[in-house]
């Protein structure tokens, strides 16, 4: 599932990064601060909290995070 979603997550996020800055970037790709967590981690927080309904309070202390990445 992780090898089909992550490809077509990635396209559309950066499609979405580039119709919201209205232009090609302007850094490189990796510049800017690194994100928390990464499309593997994010793609399990969501089933878990599908699946369990676990708290986003809770979720963020699972994976050592803020609440807001969450």
């Amino acid at each position: 599932m992780l090898e089909e979603l992550a490809p077509r997550w990635e396209a559309a996020h950066e499609s979405a990064l580039r119709q919201r800055r209205g232009q090609d970037r302007r850094r490189a790709a990796g510049a800017g601060p690194k994100r928390r967590l990464v499309f593997v981690d994010r793609l399990l927080v969501t089933l878990v909290h599908l699946r369990l309904g676990l708290p986003h309070a809770a979720l963020a202390e699972l994976y050592v995070v803020d609440r807001s990445p969450i």
